[in-house]
């Protein structure tokens, strides 16, 4: 597919300028830039929603990091949807997404990494699904950002800022993907997040797709924690929810660890 040059420019600016906005409003950068150490793995369970006036999902999400070396993970991401909108109806496995994340520095606070992630629709018929826009094979590569900071001695916090290129083998609109994250410790176990999320599609006139979003996380103990969350698409109609439950895989071994990822939680699709 070709590519619209000066609207890939003209998008890279605006993006660009909102990533700077983010780190000035002392937000300091998601969780993406960090590796699981090798033989420890991060799973999370996920529930989440999205609804308009004319449409509705309902979805089930696995998500898995694993280490295969300290500086490569591996990352499997699996949703299984309910879709529906005024005329029909849809229930099955929508794009799986398999991956890679190399990290490119070593430190305790600070990381930088690149992603490769291929997009699977695999589990369903195309045809069979009256409303998804995307049912092709696609690749990604994403550039993650993070810093993990100290508030004082019992809590922490990290910002994270991450740029993905999304291509769609098809006839699918290629996409520019930005998002970030800050999260903060409340107290000793209790954090509160806030996200952004923006897909801009390159070569359609498909509208864009904006998110902001937070959430309250609860570290039942250093392997367990509890998410609660919403969205509001801030682009055009629609919000959701969400609620998590993550774990940690691996034995203790001295060393600070790394922050969780954040998976945006956006509609498969995008309703006009």
């Amino acid at each position: 597919m070709g590519i619209d040059v000066k609207r890939l420019i003209g998008v890279i600016t605006q993006l660009g300028l909102g990533g700077l906005l983010l780190i000035s409003g002392a937000l300091p950068a998601m969780a993406g830039g960090f590796t699981q150490p090798k033989g420890f793995s991060f799973t999370a369970l996920g529930v989440n929603t999205y609804d308009t006036d004319s449409y509705h999902k309902l979805e089930i999400q696995a998500y898995v990091e694993h280490g295969l070396q300290d500086n490569l993970t591996l990352i499997l991401k699996s949703p299984y949807d309910w879709i529906e909108d005024n005329d029909n109806e849809f229930q099955g496995f929508t794009d799986q997404e398999v991956g890679l994340r190399w990290r490119l520095n070593r430190g305790p606070t600070f990381a930088t990494a690149v992603q490769g992630s291929l997009i699977l629709p695999l589990g369903y018929d195309a045809s069979e699904d009256p409303v998804s826009s995307n049912q092709e094979v696609g690749v990604e590569l994403s550039l993650p950002v993070t810093q993990s900071f100290q508030l004082d001695q019992q809590r922490y916090g990290y910002g994270s800022v991450e740029v993905s290129y999304r291509n769609y083998l098809g006839s699918s609109s290629d996409e520019l993907r930005l998002s970030g994250e800050v999260s903060l410790d409340v107290v000793k176990r209790l954090a509160i997040a806030t996200q952004f999320f923006n897909i801009s599609h390159l070569q359609s006139a498909e509208d864009d797709f904006t998110k902001l979003g937070g959430q309250l996380r609860w570290n039942k103990s250093d392997r367990l924690t509890f998410v609660l969350g919403g969205f509001k698409n801030i682009s055009g109609e629609g919000s959701g929810f969400e609620a998590q439950i993550w774990y940690k895989f691996g034995s203790d071994r001295p060393g600070p660890s790394p922050p969780p990822p954040i998976e945006p939680g956006i509609p498969s699709v995008i309703p006009e």
